[in-house]
């Protein structure tokens, strides 16, 4: 039997789904006619990182999803070709987007005069509402950490923090609102990076581990003072030799995820030509203020109509879990964590699923987490937060723009009826690319034209669907091996459910464990992997069946976790008796002698 060949299992699934069909024969796929067809061809070929594509390819069995489809509009957009990422879902061929397509003026890319001073983003303006109104110092604080194994020279390490924070005005960033009707943010002409150097190479693995985890907690707690730039800082821990730790922190308010990936790029490319000798050449990129000036035409009446339209009739809010946000302040406790991994076999299964109906993986996700909401509220009708990129592709240079745009917003899930699952999903996928075109505004403005009071809550869980373009997850860059990679943040809900694509799903549910316990989470994860399973296998089955099928699953892992503790009570006691009589043995034995 022939060895697999390491070539094709590097391969996405995907890929090597396609590879197979080409290998097996299949009819070599219409090569693109016109010129808009060429160009849609060429951009789908880029970003979706394929060999060839055909004018009747699907853009689904090609591997595309959401955020393939902000980059791919962007770019179509600056090659002149105007359509929305609801046309790129609907029409799914290289022949149809380019028959759909505007032509336009190809907008100009370049980024203008730096700005010292400019308003709040949508999102920017509910974090600093809560970060300034008495928060714990942790709340909105992110933490990425990661190994770093190789010759590292730390003073040029810090060199190239520093040129990329003088090249990028949101690192600069600071926020006032003394004296002003509304905050605004303020970029400082200079600033410098705070990196602190420590020595833990006289220490064990496992007291390094401690230290590392104790240092996060005061890190955490030290918090920013809002006023001053740069709301950044780094830790480098030497472990040995070639072995070092690092730690950047930021606040929220200044990047999201898509920025801080652009970020790292610019400072790993920045190192590499320090490394050797070569100034830092980095890219001009749009900042906030870009986004703003497309942000202020925009009629926020119609966006406000557009959110009444989508929830009228709610019969109320959706929420799981008690009171933790006292008069607007996130409390920001450690944070408990539970997760699972869908093995590779089923993610494979749902990944054909997707791309053979027209759906995309957060699709389904956010379908079946409407589902469980829909049984931990015993409702029909449920709402949650989805938090989305808030790149609009029609912003010249959208996609490199380094800021805080991402924004959450919320998904109504109607989770019964006799209707089947997969055109209900393609409905909630329309309702998305819907919520995504209306959701440039404050989450408060959006929850006061549903109907709610200020300081009410629509809901207390949000799900995260961590697909943005990653520039660093591990692997190698340069002289340095990047490992160990992750995020630590409190996005101040009582459960954050993110999920993080690939040939396995990672759910991650960050949770207060003041408010449910990790028990609570993890059956609630064992039922929506449990749904995830019961659609692959039966996807023609009705919504109410599939409803059910997840909440009998849930049942099930709930009373496994009351046997588990139970048992594990028992153990303890009996332990515990076996001790007790120990020691009367002994007391006993010592007053006889």
């Amino acid at each position: 039997m022939a060895e697999p060949d390491p070539r094709v299992e590097r391969l996405s699934g995907t890929k090597r789904e396609l590879l197979s069909r080409w290998l097996a024969g299949s009819p070599a796929a219409a090569a693109p006619e016109t010129g808009a067809e060429r160009t849609v061809a060429a951009i789908w070929r880029e970003v979706l990182d394929l060999g060839e594509v055909g004018r009747d390819d699907d853009y689904f069995a090609l591997g595309g999803d959401s955020v393939h489809a902000i980059v791919i509009v962007a770019k179509l957009e600056e090659a002149g070709l105007r359509i929305t990422a609801q046309d790129l879902f609907d029409l799914a061929t290289v022949r149809g987007v380019a028959e759909r397509a505007v032509l336009g003026a190809v907008p100009s890319v370049a980024a203008g005069p730096s700005r010292t001073e400019h308003p709040l983003g949508p999102m920017q303006e509910g974090m600093l509402y809560h970060s300034a109104g008495g928060s714990g110092p942790g709340a909105y604080v992110v933490q990425v950490c990661c190994s770093l194994t190789g010759e590292l020279d730390p003073a040029a390490f810090r060199a190239a923090w520093a040129a990329v924070l003088a090249a990028t005005p949101a690192l600069r960033g600071s926020f006032g609102w003394a004296g002003r009707a509304e905050p605004h943010q303020v970029v400082a002409a200079t600033a410098e990076p705070d990196v602190e150097f420590l020595d833990w190479r006289d220490r064990g693995v496992p007291e390094r581990a401690e230290a590392l985890a104790e240092y996060l907690d005061r890190d955490r707690e030290r918090g920013f003072d809002l006023g001053r730039a740069p709301l950044f800082r780094l830790a480098l821990m030497r472990e040995s030799a070639t072995g070092w730790r690092c730690v950047w922190t930021h606040h929220h308010l200044i990047l999201d995820g898509w920025s801080q990936q652009l970020v790292l790029a610019d400072v790993l490319a920045s190192y590499a030509a320090l490394q050797t000798g070569a100034e830092p050449r980095l890219p001009r990129r749009p900042a906030m203020p870009d986004y703003l000036d497309w942000l202020r035409p925009r009629d926020a009446a119609a966006d406000l109509a557009f959110w009444g339209r989508q929830f009228a009739g709610l019969p109320g809010p959706s929420r799981i879990a008690g009171p933790g946000c006292v008069r607007g302040q996130v409390l920001a406790p450690r944070r408990g964590e539970v997760a699972v991994t869908v093995p590779e076999s089923a993610t494979a299964a749902l990944n054909s699923l997707c791309r053979g109906h027209g759906l995309t993986v957060s699709t389904v996700l956010y379908g079946v987490w409407g589902l469980l909401l829909g049984e931990l509220c015993a409702s029909a009708d449920v709402v949650f937060g989805v938090t989305v990129s808030g790149r609009p592709p029609s912003l010249p240079g959208a996609t490199e723009l380094v800021g805080m745009l991402i924004n959450t917003l919320p998904l109504r899930v109607r989770c019964t009826g006799e209707a089947a699952v997969l055109p209900w999903l393609r409905e909630l996928r329309d309702r998305l690319a819907g919520m995504r075109e209306h959701g440039h505004l404050p989450l408060s403005r959006i929850t006061r034209a549903i109907g709610l009071n200020r300081g009410e809550t629509l809901f207390d869980t949000i799900v995260v669907i961590e697909n943005f373009p990653v520039a660093v997850t591990g692997g190698t860059s340069g002289a340095l091996a990047i490992g160990d990679v992750r995020t630590l943040v409190d996005e101040g809900y009582p459960l954050v459910l993110e999920a993080v694509p690939g040939a396995e799903i990672r759910l991650r549910a960050r949770h207060d464990p003041s408010r449910l316990t990790a028990a609570e989470v993890r059956g609630m994860l064992d039922a929506c992997t449990g749904c995830l399973d019961a659609l692959v296998a039966d996807p023609a089955q009705p919504v109410c069946r599939l409803r059910a099928r997840l909440a009998e699953r849930h049942r099930l892992s709930r009373e496994q976790e009351f046997l588990d503790r139970r048992d594990s009570a028992g153990q303890q006691l009996r332990t515990a008796r076996r001790r007790g009589a120990a020691d009367i043995g002994g007391t006993h034995a010592g007053e006889g002698s």
